[in-house]
């Protein structure tokens, strides 16, 4: 027997050219329509094996069975006159030709078709003549296509997504989030890479099946770091893999099994650092900056646990006695955790600005976040954090008999503090402040805008820009920003916003903060209000009493005394960028505005450094502001 012809005869030649080309086009169709749905690459490769290891079976079933009008039988069972194995070879022709005119057509058409030409960037970007530009960082419109917003994302940028908690009893998400966080952060000090940020990528939190192209268009980044944590007792396996979100390939995975110990963990954190940046630069010929290493936080495995749990909370400023409990017992475990003992004293200083600080009273939570301050500068003189909250306590104490900073002093103590933690948000938006209060506005927009770039979502710089831009004359680009930071969330509930929104004349936006301030519950006047801070002239005895009773149940430290220094109590002193807002006009003749400005050094800032154009010298020894 003729092999070649026996295998013709029983159709099996054609079976395998059915196959191949039918098996080619369900692939090409795979590839197209998973990814619309957000499905994994492993889906698709899954197909791919599936169709490769029926082939042979494919072959087998055609070589011993037969199709005929009774269904399938076995060929040694089927007489030549029986068999219709010829009409059925003409059948599987026409199919087989078909299928190559599809195969054909296929290629042409990716090949030949015409694309839709692609507008410039600025030309897509520019607004309309007399319309405003809108904000950098507004949102894409809901429905964009992600490859369109990843058109634009620079090859060397990146978004660390929030790591899955895989662990059996699913309590280990505060540890999986540590590990991304700790990842990011390094990312972050790499030069020539652009990181999204923290709270922009963790916004999309276990909604990874919406798809990575969409999740990165979204970002606006073109790589995406995707993870697990699975922890049980003193085992853990992390899985960490990367993303080329422009064509939805995997470019670097490992998966780590380690026995867990402090000092392996930030081990293996800066292990996957190092390594996603090598396949960045691998695959793409992107060269980036050196990797700094992971810092080796504690030596006890529980306190960080417990350090881990407090930080998100800080992140959304939410929690503030539960935050000071979890860092005092990871202090208590391990007395030199410097990053612990710092971000408890930013804690208890941030308390001050809340109706109820830590410890009773802001003075009480202040002298708490001096105290622990001090003993982390004491283990690390130039820790970050330490310094920034150590020199804001010393700023608001300015003019008292505690305090031993010049204001030229706590612009040098913040920069020293940004030079070793050039991201943190609170030491940029601390320094802005002093800048702003010192009328250097350039200078503090210059923070604010830096702060900006770091995390979109933080409202104190984004509110602060807003009023600097106001101040230098810049109306337009001040609402702009507010509504910018409105649609991104990134709002504020307090005395601050309240009076910008009545300078930006926005009546509405006024009620809305003045409804959602705590420290202004039960003050049922707020049109009055409003009325009265844009004619500030007049006797307004009765509104600054009625707040004065508010104040005295407890309300924020720097929220009531603004209202009743714009409406005339020219006793109080507040040295925030407010006071330099048209409204305060009054207030900048009053003794107490002077008396606050040389008592806080500021005059001899401003005779050293030169004065703001709003302020000019009157001798050697006094001076005057517009």
């Amino acid at each position: 027997m003729n092999l070649l012809k026996e295998l013709q005869r029983r159709n099996v030649i054609r079976m395998a050219g059915l196959y191949l080309v039918g098996a080619w086009l369900v692939t090409q169709v795979a590839g197209t329509v998973f990814p619309m749905f957000g499905a994994p690459d492993w889906v698709a490769r899954s197909v791919v094996i599936v169709l490769a290891i029926g082939f042979i079976p494919a072959l087998i079933v055609s070589w011993v069975f037969e199709l005929t009008p009774e269904g399938l039988k076995r060929d040694s069972e089927v007489t030549r006159s029986e068999s219709i194995a010829p009409q059925t070879a003409r059948r599987m022709d026409v199919l087989l030709l078909v299928g190559l005119v599809a195969v054909v057509a296929v290629v042409a058409a990716d090949r030949f078709w015409p694309r839709p030409a692609q507008a410039p960037v600025a030309a897509a970007t520019a607004p309309a003549t007399g319309a405003p530009a809108p904000a950098p960082d507004t949102a894409p419109a809901a429905g964009a296509l992600s490859t369109d917003m990843l058109s634009g994302a620079p090859a060397q940028s990146i978004a660390v997504l929030p790591f899955a908690d895989l662990s059996p009893v699913g309590d280990q998400a505060y540890f999986a989030d540590g590990i991304s966080d700790e990842i990011l952060n390094v990312l972050v000090s790499v030069k020539g890479l652009s990181v999204a940020s923290r709270t922009s990528s963790f916004q999309f939190r276990s909604q990874q099946s919406m798809g990575i192209p969409a999740i990165a268009g979204a970002l606006k980044v073109r790589h995406v770091l995707e993870g697990s944590v699975r922890r049980a007792g003193d085992r853990i396996r992390i899985t960490a893999q990367l993303i080329d979100a422009s064509r939805d390939a995997h470019l670097w995975s490992e998966t780590f099994d380690r026995t867990i110990t402090t000092e392996n963990l930030f081990d293996i954190q800066d292990e996957i650092a190092k390594a996603i940046v090598a396949a960045i630069d691998s695959n793409l010929g992107v060269q980036v900056g050196a990797v700094d290493s992971v810092p080796q936080r504690t030596g006890n495995l529980d306190a960080y646990a417990l350090y881990l749990k407090a930080r998100p909370s800080y992140y959304r400023r939410e929690n503030f006695q539960q935050m000071a409990d979890l860092l005092g017992q990871a202090v208590e475990l391990d007395p030199t955790f410097v990053d612990a003992l710092a971000m408890r004293a930013s804690v208890f200083q941030l308390s001050t600005h809340r109706p109820q600080p830590l410890g009773g009273t802001s003075e009480q939570a202040r002298e708490t976040a001096r105290t622990l301050g001090e003993q982390a500068l004491a283990l690390d003189p130039g820790h970050g954090l330490a310094l920034g909250v150590i020199t804001f306590v010393r700023t608001l104490e300015r003019g008292s008999t505690a305090s031993t900073q010049s204001f030229a002093e706590g612009l040098q103590r913040y920069t020293k503090a940004l030079e070793r933690d050039p991201n943190n948000l609170d030491l940029r938006n601390w320094r802005g402040r002093q800048f702003a209060w010192a009328g250097r506005f350039e200078a503090a927009e210059a923070d604010w805008r830096r702060c900006r770039e770091i995390e979109p979502i933080y409202a104190p710089c984004r509110i602060n820009l807003a009023i600097v831009l106001f101040l230098q004359g810049r109306r337009v680009d001040a609402s702009a920003e507010l509504v910018a930071a409105a649609a991104k969330g990134a709002t504020l509930s307090d005395s601050v916003s309240l009076l910008l929104a009545q300078a930006l004349d926005q009546r509405e936006a006024f009620y809305f903060n003045a409804n959602a301030m705590q420290s202004l519950r039960g003050f049922y006047a707020f049109d009055e209000l409003y009325d009265a801070l844009g004619k500030p002239k007049g006797d307004y005895a009765l509104l600054r009493s009625r707040l004065a009773a508010l104040q005295e149940t407890g309300s924020a430290a720097t929220d009531i005394p603004s209202l009743q220094i714009a409406l005339g109590d020219h006793e109080e002193r507040v040295s925030i960028a407010v006071i330099w807002l048209p409204i305060f006009a009054d207030y900048r003749q009053s003794a107490a505005f002077k008396a606050s400005v040389i008592d806080g050094g500021l005059l001899a800032y401003w005779q050293a450094e030169g004065f703001p154009p709003q302020c000019k010298p009157l001798g050697t020894a006094d001076f005057e502001c517009e």
